[in-house]
C-alpha cells in the first residue's frame, strides 16, 4: 500500500509589512490625483499663485473704494453743515435787515415829528393837535386814546390848558356822538401844561352797539384864548 506524503509550507507572517504596503499605496494613489487635479486646473489656466495675487488686489481695491466712500460721505456731510449754516445766516441777516428797516422807520418819524415842533411847516405858531393813535386795551370794547399835541420850540411860555374829544358813529343805525365824560374809564378831563409837546393818553369804553367813525379833539387854553380844533379818523392801530 502507497504511503502518502505530505509537503508543509512555511509563509511568513509580517502584517506591519503589509500595513506599510498599503499605505504607501494609498498615499501614492491620493498623490497621484492631486498631481493629476492640480494639472488639469494649470491645463485649465488656473493657477494657485495668480489666484492668491488676484484676491490681494481685490482686497486693495476694496479698502481704495471703502476709503473713497468715506471720504465722500464726509465731504457731504461737511456741505450739508455749510448749507444750514449759510441758510441760518441768511434768516439771521434778513431778520436783522427788517428790525433795521422798521428802526430806520421809527426814526424818521420821529425826526419828522421833532422837526414839526422846532419848525412848523405852515409857518404858524403857537398850540396844535399832531397827533392821535387809538389803540386796543385788554378789556373787550376799551381802547387807549393817546393825543400829542406840540408847539413852535420859539414858544417859551408854559402853556396851561385842557383837552377834551367826542368819539362820533352810529349807534343802532342812527348817528351818535359819545364825549369823554362818558365813554372815559377814569378820566373826565385832561389838564396839562408844557412848553413845547405834550402827550396825553387815556383808556375809554365803547358801547357794544357803538360803531366808531370819527375822534373830534377840543383844546382850550387857560388863558381864554380861542381853543384849537381837530378832527381824526377812527382808525385802531396794533402796534
Amino acid at each position: 500500500m502507497p504511503t502518502e506524503t505530505r509537503r508543509l509550507v512555511v509563509k511568513p507572517h509580517a502584517p506591519r509589512r503589509t500595513v506599510l504596503v498599503w499605505a504607501g499605496t494609498l498615499i501614492g494613489a491620493v498623490l497621484c490625483l492631486a498631481a493629476t487635479f492640480e494639472a488639469g486646473r494649470m491645463l485649465a489656466g488656473y493657477s494657485a499663485i495668480s489666484a492668491e495675487r488676484e484676491r490681494l488686489a481685490l482686497d486693495a481695491e476694496v479698502r481704495t473704494l471703502g476709503a473713497k466712500l468715506r471720504e465722500a460721505e464726509s465731504r457731504l456731510a461737511t456741505t450739508e453743515v455749510a448749507r444750514r449754516v449759510d441758510h441760518e445766516a441768511e434768516t439771521q441777516v434778513e431778520k436783522s435787515l427788517a428790525e433795521l428797516q422798521a428802526r430806520l422807520g421809527e426814526a424818521t418819524q420821529e425826526l419828522a415829528f421833532y422837526r414839526s415842533v422846532v419848525s412848523p411847516s405852515d409857518g404858524i405858531l403857537g398850540m396844535r393837535v399832531q397827533r392821535l393813535r387809538v389803540q386796543p386795551a385788554l378789556a373787550p370794547r376799551h381802547y387807549r386814546v393817546r393825543l400829542v399835541l406840540v408847539q413852535a420850540a420859539r414858544q417859551d411860555a408854559i402853556t396851561a390848558a385842557s383837552a377834551d374829544f367826542t368819539v362820533d358813529g352810529l349807534q343802532g343805525g342812527h348817528a351818535a356822538s359819545l364825549p369823554l365824560s362818558e365813554i372815559g374809564t377814569s378820566s373826565r378831563v385832561l389838564n396839562f401844561s408844557f412848553r413845547y409837546f405834550q402827550e396825553l393818553e387815556t383808556e375809554i369804553e365803547l358801547p357794544a352797539d357803538f360803531v366808531p367813525q370819527n375822534v373830534q379833539i377840543e383844546v382850550r387854553p387857560a388863558k381864554g384864548a380861542s381853543p384849537i380844533r381837530a378832527a381824526y379818523p377812527w382808525k385802531i392801530e396794533t402796534t
